[in-house]
């Protein structure tokens, strides 16, 4: 099968966990026999040959990402855009299966493959479909239970210059292009609960991401002249929590304990402000996916202090293979996943510098605690599992794919 995955920002550019998620999809479809191509667009300036690999997999990039916000986040149609896609399907043989992993900058490409009768799934990896703001929190902090077709985005989180039709015009223009879709997949119950509750209908499986638990080995006791360690993995960002972190480590101030913050930060003021937490406090930088094993060998502890809810937490779930508990926010899917099995505390409220000083106190202070956790932490989903039910959903859209469809 020829299988095209379509995603809003890819290698080099980003590396986040959507688009180490794609990656990780397509090198196991290579892996089964199939060919598999990532479809992009560069938030900076594209690249000097729109055609590369990473790892092994081939990527193309249609170009820069123009227009003003709006028209990326759905308002609105980018015609040149719809133009690039249609070209880019024009110039290569026809694809078997797409796979939609995010549609952020890219609605137009989603309009093409509708159009075109080309099956395609897409997966929820966040809110992005219903809320412009991706995540489920109105401008003034609130979490939204939803965008009642549009009503409450107008409400409550107006964009200048968008007028006010135009909210509900966007709720229907994407949740028509999901239920138009062969297949529709969440990363976990939380994020399939909100949809299901704000597109009546719809019918959505749930497949967290898959850990490629062969790369971990077991855990191992932490040696003796280490300190203890609390680690972050993932990108470096306020509303991912990572200075609310610092700054109530800082608070806390922990004897015998440090911070290491590991993950790429596209905001220097931040990073500055990280590093001025104190020497306790270590901002690493991004890793590589294959190098994520080893750093979390170095980590007691994962700190997931997210200020919005999350759907999934890749980086939680690889801590959990690593032998990790967790502190984490009690937002979204990753408080429930921590409540569920006893594997850490959950903070509340998320946003409190007295709570998260508290948290990391406590734990320094009772390290044996973390024996207790370790011994409920779940077993992650098995990448293999995970590629395994996307294969099938695969050949089920090859079969239904029209031989018009270009």
């Amino acid at each position: 099968m020829r299988i095209l995955y379509v995603v809003h920002q890819f290698f080099p550019e980003y590396g986040g966990g959507t688009e180490h998620v794609t990656l990780n999809l397509a090198k196991a479809a290579q892996r089964d026999g199939h060919y598999a191509e990532v479809l992009t667009i560069t938030v900076g300036e594209a690249p000097a040959k729109p055609g590369y690999t990473v790892e092994g997999v081939p990527v193309f990039a249609i170009g820069q990402a123009v227009g003003d916000a709006p028209l990326q986040l759905g308002y609105g149609q980018e015609g040149s855009l719809t133009e690039r896609v249609e070209r880019y399907l024009d110039s290569r043989p026809g694809f078997d299966a797409v796979h939609v992993m995010h549609a952020f900058r890219l609605v137009e490409a989603v309009e093409v493959l509708a159009r075109r009768r080309i099956p395609y799934a897409v997966t929820l990896t966040d809110f992005f479909t219903i809320c412009h703001r991706i995540n489920l929190v109105r401008l003034n902090g609130e979490l939204c239970p939803g965008p009642e077709r549009g009503a409450a985005c107008a409400n409550y989180c107006r964009i200048p210059l968008v007028e006010e039709d135009a909210y509900g015009e966007r709720y229907e223009r994407l949740a028509g292009l999901l239920r138009q879709a062969s297949a529709v997949v969440a990363v976990s119950e939380y994020v399939a609960e909100r949809y299901r509750e704000q597109v009546p209908g719809l019918k959505v499986l749930v497949v967290g991401n898959g850990v490629d638990l062969l790369k971990f080995g077991p855990p191992q006791p932490r040696a003796a002249d280490r300190p203890l360690t609390f680690g972050y993995l993932g990108t470096v960002s306020e509303a991912k929590g990572a200075d609310l972190l610092a700054a109530a480590f800082a608070h806390a101030a922990p004897q015998g304990a440090v911070l290491r913050i590991v993950g790429p930060c596209y905001d220097d003021a931040l990073a500055e402000k990280i590093r001025g937490f104190g020497p306790a406090i270590s901002l690493e930088g991004p890793v590589a996916a294959d190098a994520v094993p080893a750093v979390l060998t170095g980590f007691d502890v994962l700190c997931v202090p997210s200020q919005v809810p999350e759907s999934f937490s890749l980086a939680l779930h690889e801590g959990f293979a690593a032998g990790l508990p967790a502190l984490v926010s009690d937002l979204g899917n990753i408080g429930q996943v921590v409540a569920r099995h006893g594997c850490g505390r959950v903070v509340a409220p998320a946003s409190s510098l007295e709570s998260w000083a508290e948290a990391i106190g406590d734990t320094a202070a009772r390290p044996k605690a973390l024996d207790g956790w370790r011994e409920a932490l779940p077993l992650p989903l098995r990448s293999e599992e995970e590629a395994f039910f996307y294969s099938q959903l695969y050949r089920g859209l090859a079969q239904l794919r029209s031989p018009a469809a270009a």
